[in-house]
């Protein structure tokens, strides 16, 4: 398997970057727990991500690239 194509690699880092200072600019997963969001990147990707306030933390936990 190969990994991502440099340029959703690029955006996904941009995209991660923002939502460090905004996590809650995503969609919610789930309507009864908004910890776990979901954004596109770039072109052609799309990230899901948890949010723990606390920690500071967001954790993705699924990536794909449609590119």
């Amino acid at each position: 398997m190969n990994g991502l194509p440099f340029e959703a690699v690029h955006a996904l880092a941009a995209r991660t970057a923002e939502l460090i200072d905004a996590p809650w600019d995503a969609v919610p997963v789930y309507p009864d727990d908004p910890s776990f969001r979901r954004t596109s990147f770039g072109d052609f990707g799309v990230m899901a991500f948890r949010v723990d306030e606390d920690a500071e933390l967001i954790t993705i936990y699924s990536v794909v690239w449609a590119g």
